[in-house]
């Protein structure tokens, strides 16, 4: 990620914490959100790649460790692969593995933390 894409994710991430926007439920409906407008056809598989992107490097620039950086973000890019609607599949909650699994990514392990 590149230092202004950085600097963006963390103004926003720090927005959205301070208005509480970090809850499961906010999570949940944009799921459901992704997956019904995809469902219709408004939204295509990029437009979804670019909201995993976006979710994917608030998560890697809120991580206090970076140990290990490459890794986690690999196995957070397949878990967030694997829960968000494509063209091919609109739903959304699939497997994507473990507790533990993403605890190995979190302590640097990622190499062992596969997506299901």
């Amino acid at each position: 990620m590149d230092r202004n894409a950085k600097e963006q994710a963390i103004r926003l991430h720090e927005c959205l914490d301070y208005i509480g926007l970090r809850a499961q439920a906010t999570s949940v409906g944009l799921l459901q959100l992704c997956a019904e407008l995809v469902a219709v056809g408004v939204l295509d598989d990029d437009a979804v790649d670019r909201i995993k992107s976006a979710i994917q490097h608030d998560i890697a620039v809120s991580r206090p460790r970076k140990h290990g950086q490459a890794e986690f973000e690999t196995v957070l890019r397949k878990r967030l692969d694997a829960v968000f609607p494509s063209s091919c599949d609109p739903r959304i909650g699939v497997r994507v593995g473990t507790t533990r699994d993403m605890e190995n990514a979190l302590e640097g392990g990622a190499h062992q933390a596969v997506a299901n």
